[in-house]
């Protein structure tokens, strides 16, 4: 197969699909603030602020999975970091569309990053599928503009698939590492109400669904990538302390405590819908992790 170009290559999820791919015998090569290399990986510069691509990043390549974008809860949402979320995906989308489009570069598939934060930071008993409308908070508006970057791709005949991603988690960084610790000390406890939906997924299982939408060519569109299991933000707690044989006994952290720590931010975490994955599954992909113990469990080992 042709080489796979990825955008946001380093990054938690970059990194389990690059791996994967190898695995699997593709090559992939990334698009990188630094020239070099990752393992086998050939790393190309490219610079969002000053529109600029190193062109030899495309020799070899059809497919292009793009990831890249500001961390959401890297920093407090100031205004300057609220530009910087929605300028860092949609200005390098349309950087990437251009180079290929004025350079003519023979891209047949694209697989695009978005998030469950289209959906809306809320509380709700409604489980949320693929065409459901947009929330109307500053995650769900991100979303929306970071998909409309999609749509040129889309209007040149690029098979385009847009994956809205859960919380991801994994035993080398996001939010399982964060969380661990405490519970490991046996002082994990829930957040805020613990009745909003905390929609995990597995770092296999999300690497597996970019590896899927790239392969499968009929694949294209918009689908969840989430876990199967709907389980609130207590019962997810739970489910960690025992998968590290540790009480859970802990008095909720209040939310207004996160969201003096966090600021708006702190919807990420004391907010949560439930979503389907009955789209990507009745496409024919297998979940490695249906269950949040399953997950946890795999993660503990």
């Amino acid at each position: 197969m042709a080489n796979i170009l990825i955008t946001g290559g380093s990054g938690l999820v970059g990194k389990a699909i690059s791996e994967l791919l190898l695995k699997n015998n593709h090559q992939p090569v990334w698009l990188s603030r630094e020239e070099g290399k990752y393992k086998s990986i050939k790393k190309f510069k490219w610079d969002v602020s000053r529109n600029y691509i190193d062109e030899n990043a495309f020799e070899g390549v059809e497919s292009v999975i793009h990831l890249a974008g500001a961390g959401i809860a890297d920093n407090r949402w100031t205004t300057a970091y609220k530009k910087e979320i929605i300028d860092s995906r949609v200005k390098s989308s349309e950087l990437l569309f251009n180079y290929i489009s004025k350079n003519k570069f023979p891209i047949k598939t694209l697989v695009g990053s978005s998030a469950m934060g289209y959906y809306g930071a809320t509380q709700s008993e409604k489980i949320f599928t693929e065409t459901d409308g947009p929330g109307n908070d500053f995650l769900a508006e991100t979303c929306v503009l970071w998909e409309k970057s999609y749509q040129p791709f889309i209007d040149a005949g690029i098979r385009t698939s847009i994956i809205r991603t859960g919380v991801v988690i994994s035993k080398t960084g996001g939010a399982y590492v964060k969380m661990a610790p405490a519970f490991k000390l046996g002082f994990g406890a829930g957040l805020a109400s613990g009745k909003q939906a905390f929609q995990w997924i597995h770092i296999n299982d999300i690497a597996s669904i970019f590896q899927y939408a790239l392969l499968n060519t009929t694949i294209n569109g918009i689908y969840n990538g989430v876990g199967s299991e709907l389980i609130d933000n207590k019962n997810f707690s739970k489910q960690l302390a025992k998968s590290l044989h540790k009480p859970f006994f802990a008095p909720n952290l209040p939310g207004f405590l996160l969201k003096i720590f966090m600021g708006e931010s702190a919807v990420i975490i004391t907010e949560g819908v439930k979503i389907s994955n009955k789209k990507i599954k009745d496409s024919g992909f297998k979940f490695e992790f249906e269950t949040a113990e399953a997950a946890l469990k795999d993660l503990a080992s």
